[in-house]
Order: C-alpha cells, then structure tokens, then sequence
C-alpha cells in the first residue's frame, strides 16, 4: 500500500542571511521570503525545519579535497575565485548550512510530497571549482547522499533557472540514474554542459512559448524516465525584469512554470525538493514575491 504523504514541509535557517555588501546577489531574500509565509495565514502553521551545516564527508561526496581545502582555508585561488562572492568565515558557514538545508529537505520527501527550503540551489558549483554565485553544491550533495541511502532509486532534475545547470550537468553526466533536465536562456553564462536534455531559449522567450516549451519537454521526459524522486531548480530569473537576463516570463507566467511542475510531480507519484536557485529582479521584492508565490503554489491543493 502506498504511504500516504503530507502535503508540504519547509526548510529554513536565518544564518543563510550572508552579508555580502553590495552586491548582485540578494541574499537578504530568504529571510524576506521567510517573513511572508509566517505572516501568511494561510501558511503559518507549517512546520519550518531547521538544519544542521552538512558533514565534511558529505561535501566530499561532490566536491575535490583541493578544493574543500582552498574554500574551509577562506584562500582565493582559482578554485574558489570564480563564485564571484567574497569568501568569509560567514560565507562558508552559510553555504555548509545551506547544504544541510537541502540535505535535510531531501530526507523530508520520505514524509512529505513537496518540501520547499528556503535556501540552496546552487547548481553553478564544479566538483573542483566553485562558479556563479556558487562555492557548494547543495543539491548535487543531497542527490549523492540520497544515491547512498536509496541505491537505484532514479532522480530528476528539473532546472528552471535563467542560467543552465551546467554544474549538476557534470556532476551527473554518467550516471543513467540521474536525468537532468534544464531550460535555460542560450546566449547567456554559463559555458554550456552536455545534460540529459536542454531547451535553449532565445531572449525575449515569452510566457506562451516557454510554457509550450516546458509541457512538450516533461512529455518527453515522462516517456522514457520515471522519477522516484524529483529536485525543481525554481529560479526566479526568467522573469522579465531580471537585470540579468532577456527572458520575458511575467508573475502569471511564473506561477504557471510553477503549478505545471507541481502537477507533473503529482502524476508522477515523486516527492519534489523544489529549491529557490537565482533571482536578480531590478526590484528586489519581485524576486521575493517570486519565490513566495511558487511556495504558494506547492502548498495549494
């Protein structure tokens, strides 16, 4: 008899908050998103888990010795330099947390069908390198720790950020366990990977064609992968007023991306770790409402 699961867990810590000065990347927006689900009544009541910073080990099952070393050492080499972030006592603190947080969001799907952490999504992290905003790859981690405790198990990810998922691509290139899945706006960072399947977008990419888009992929996906479980890279960034990017999703259109995701994941039968990735919205409070809404949505019957 299948196990019946609750509907959504969340995962949240208010150390993610880095202070990184002024820079591109709002790391402030967790805990905004964070205050908009406790003020909603609606949401309230849910459980917010707490996690603990991952094991060393853990990090190791992704992540190169040489590299661990220059980034728990606070040295910039070129193993560390190219996450474009300073690199703190903080930072790192932040980043082992937030590894923890998806670790720990992971392990919630054997309780819940959807788990949302507040925090993570960084798929820009190599293996011997960190990139784009990203020292560690926390669902890279999570999914490898999983693989450890669940061998066979088959795991999806769907990455929806602005920017391919070129680090969780590597990672996972030989492994026929793990499908990887992103749509991505093409003339754009990062250098691209090989994944098990890419949609690359043109700028200006509205909400109709991405839509079309994103519907035709999962079909094909579903016809030849059947996920035990599923880690949504929910990116805020292909919203139309992200000054990083030219694609021209609106709210609407983003909450759409959303429920389609939560639907597939509902046919499917597979838990889903859906976590927050980029978001760089000339208005800051439209990459929190973003976010916000997409939690919204999982939690909707």
């Amino acid at each position: 008899m299948e196990k019946q699961l609750e509907r959504i867990g969340l995962v949240y810590h208010p150390d993610y908050n880095m202070d990184l000065g002024p820079h591109v990347f709002p790391a402030r927006k967790y805990q905004m998103v964070y205050n908009l689900v406790k003020q909603d009544p609606k949401l309230a009541s849910l459980y917010i888990y707490k996690p603990e910073p991952a094991r060393e080990k853990d990090l190791a099952l992704v992540h190169t010795g040489e590299f661990l070393q220059d980034f728990f050492g606070l040295k910039l080499t070129e193993r560390t330099q190219y996450s474009e972030l300073p690199l703190t006592k903080q930072i790192v603190q932040s980043f082992v947390l937030a590894v923890g947080g998806t670790i720990l969001a992971t392990e919630l799907t054997e309780k819940y069908r959807f788990v949302y952490h507040i925090g993570g999504g960084f798929h820009h992290s190599m293996p011997d390198r960190a990139e784009g905003f990203c020292y560690l790859n926390d669902a890279a981690i999570a999914v490898k720790l999983h693989q450890l405790r669940n061998p066979g198990k088959k795991i999806l990810f769907i990455d929806l950020d602005l920017h391919q998922g070129n680090g969780n691509s590597v990672v996972f290139q030989d492994d026929p366990d793990v499908f990887t899945f992103s749509m991505h706006q093409e003339n754009l960072y990062p250098k691209k990977e090989k994944s098990g399947m890419d949609v690359p977008l043109e700028e200006g990419t509205d909400d109709k064609t991405y839509l079309q888009l994103l519907e035709n992929s999962l079909d094909t996906i579903a016809s030849s992968f059947r996920p035990d479980l599923i880690l949504y890279i929910a990116g805020a960034d292909p919203f139309e007023g992200d000054s990083l990017g030219d694609l021209k999703l609106t709210f609407q259109g983003l909450r759409k991306r959303d429920k389609t995701i939560r639907d597939f994941a509902l046919k499917t039968g597979a838990p889903a770790v859906i976590l927050p990735a980029g978001g760089y919205a000339k208005d800051f409070h439209d990459t929190v409402t973003i976010h916000y809404n997409t939690i919204k949505i999982f939690a909707a019957d």
